[in-house]
């Protein structure tokens, strides 16, 4: 160790974990929030430039409800029933345009309704799916079925996973069409059409899907923890192509202004297979066509009366459908939660590459996917609760990394055992500051000790810190799962805020701006507090008093810090806090070094000895 680098060292690893939350606390304050405002007022300014611009004769009707838009077509539906959704089909343009998730709801709450994926377009947060084909007419490209395409369906055709269902189209006098529709007990509709050609001439004909969002998902946030937005593995070697909400805002925006050309797509590559659609936060629609099929998917954007339409989309190559003969094209569009083990089954027995990626594991995705994959989520399924999980999970981690830790203990039960002597360096050369760094210096190479290897098992932490908190806020395993006691779900902020008396008072803390995460203090900060204070009693405090007063206010800033973090982000920290107490006790100890809670200890016995 050189000799200037103890004290040094030890500064700059406190400014790294102050730094270190403080870049995590500020992140909502600074850039969330900031995003938020920012993409309401666009959205409103666009919507006004719109309409200041637009024809008065091209004013689109009124916006029908969800349950309108449903009634309008309801005697052209074809109703939908699984285990996991119900929703229908409308018949104009065998549209999947209104699907619900029975294992979801939109709250906590027992009574609250079903998540709803996909709307109707006329209805707000429109999000719907289409197939269609195109045909080669001379140098022209003709239509044979679109979003508004009327088919056929058998009276009281129903979609079950036991019944698929059969639609026709008749586009021309020689070409029809049958599709056929199937659904598992899970997410995944597959659409398989065969175009028949009764002509006395060959045709060519290509296949075409497209899911659309018209505006933002109902209660969206900016996060920026969580992809949300445009998202697909495609092109020449199905790398990740993605476009949040907000590039794609301002896409469609500089298209009105006339900054980009009128047909300018976000983007487009051609490749053969992979998928691409429309996720949210927990869910996602997404068209995956034949593995074995050249097609161009594309993102695109265009402003209209609602806001924003955003599409992802594809063309896929051109099919010779001979005299007299038929071609079969089949296709699948995934529907429903980003369920870890789902997209994985699908992944492998379907050959869609990368579909569990649709979770957004990060740039650091080699520490979040094993984390989860290989250590929470199993050791959650056998404990039969995420909250368990958890707490299994930390123990693993702390066995795992107790090799290093107990050697950091040991450092730091040596640096409280030196306490006296660098108490009277600092008092004998209070005048001389350098003479004090090198006589400190000196006592730690005298006694062997590293200042810097007691602030390791934090460092170490970090990672850990980091893969949790991506985890608990991207997968949906954690929404709205229950822990013991008032924590309802586990990836949202502890409920019991002591700053409108858990409840008792009718306003939410969170709400106040700028300083509401921290106002919305739970009961799980204040456990973690008390934890980091007591850890903190007993290490040894640096020589340094700055660095003293930075460590005696730690705790109370971190506690407010974690006000508005998910509960069990919390809960983990309490308990590895817990555990490093138990563990760094043991250790002093041994070490024979007397601890503030030894004394504690004795102080209390005192009184009882005497009596």
């Amino acid at each position: 160790m050189q000799p200037s680098s103890g004290p040094n060292e030890t500064r700059n690893v406190l400014l790294a974990i102050v730094l270190s939350g403080a870049i995590l606390f500020g992140f909502e304050f600074f850039y969330n929030g900031p995003q938020r405002e920012k993409l309401v007022a666009e959205r409103e300014q666009s919507r006004v430039e719109t309409q200041a611009e637009a024809p008065q004769a091209q004013v689109p009707p009124p916006t029908l409800s969800r349950e309108q838009a449903l009634a309008a077509s309801a005697g052209v539906r074809i109703v939908i029933d699984t285990p996991r959704v119900d929703g229908s089909i409308a018949l104009a343009g065998a549209r999947l345009d209104d699907l619900s998730l029975k294992d979801y709801r939109r709250t906590v709450e027992r009574d609250s309704p079903e998540v709803r994926l996909l709307s109707p377009y006329g209805a707000p947060h429109a999000h719907d799916a289409f197939f269609g084909w195109e045909m080669q007419s001379g140098a022209d490209v003709v239509t044979l079925a679109d979003d508004a395409t009327p088919w056929s369906a058998p009276d009281g055709a129903r979609l079950t996973p036991e019944t698929p269902v059969t639609l026709t189209l008749r586009p021309s006098p020689e070409l029809s069409i049958e599709r056929t529709i199937a659904i598992d007990n899970n997410f995944m509709f597959t659409i398989t059409d065969v175009v028949r050609n009764s002509g006395a001439a060959a045709v060519s004909v290509r296949p075409l899907g497209v899911v659309r969002r018209d505006g933002l998902p109902e209660g969206y946030k900016v996060n920026g923890i969580v992809h949300q937005g445009l998202l697909g593995f495609f092109g020449p070697d199905n790398s990740r192509q993605v476009t949040t909400f907000e590039n794609a805002t301002k896409h469609a925006r500089n298209r009105e202004r006339g900054r980009v050309g009128r047909d300018q797509r976000i983007l487009e590559q051609q490749g053969q297979g992979g998928w691409f659609g429309i996720t949210d936060h927990y869910w996602l629609t997404a068209i995956v066509p034949e593995q074995q099929e050249q097609v161009a998917p594309f993102f695109n954007s265009r402003i209209d009366a609602n806001g924003t339409d955003y599409r992802a989309a594809y063309r896929g190559d051109w099919h010779a459908a001979a005299a007299g003969g038929a071609i079969t094209y089949a296709q699948r569009v995934f529907a429903g939660a980003k369920q870890v083990d789902v997209l994985q089954r699908y992944q492998r027995d379907l050959a869609i590459p990368n579909l569990d990626e649709a979770v957004d594991w990060g740039n650091f995705w080699f520490l979040t996917r094993p984390y989860f994959m290989w250590l929470m989520h199993p050791l959650a399924k056998w404990a039969g609760s995420f909250g368990i999980g958890i707490l299994l999970t930390t123990i693993v981690i702390k066995l795992l990394m107790f090799p290093l830790v107990y050697q950091s203990f040991k450092a730091m039960a040596k640096m409280r055992a030196l306490q006296p002597k660098m108490k009277e360096i600092q008092e004998r050369y209070a005048a001389d500051k350098q003479r004090q760094q090198q006589e400190t210096l000196k006592l730690y190479q005298t006694e062997k000790i590293n200042p810097v290897s007691g602030c390791v098992p934090i460092l170490l932490q970090i990672p850990v810190f980091y893969a949790l908190y991506k985890v608990l806020t991207n997968t949906i395993e954690m929404r709205h799962t229950p822990f013991y006691g008032w924590v309802r779900d586990l990836s949202a902020p502890d409920p019991a805020m002591i700053f409108n008396l858990f409840g008792l008072l009718p306003y939410d803390p969170a709400a106040v701006p700028l300083i509401g995460p921290m106002l919305a203090l739970g009961v799980w900060p204040i456990f973690y507090g008390v934890t980091m204070w007591a850890l903190q009693a007993l290490s040894p405090p640096p020589a340094d008093p700055t660095q003293a007063a930075i460590f005696r206010w730690m705790p109370l800033l971190f506690t407010f810090m974690f006000a508005g973090f998910a509960a069990g982000l919390v809960i983990y920290w309490t308990w590895s806090n817990i555990l490093s107490l138990v563990q760094q006790y043991v250790i002093m100890r041994r070490q024979g070094v007397e601890t503030q809670f030894d004394k504690l200890l004795a102080r209390w016995r005192a009184p009882a000895a005497a009596e």
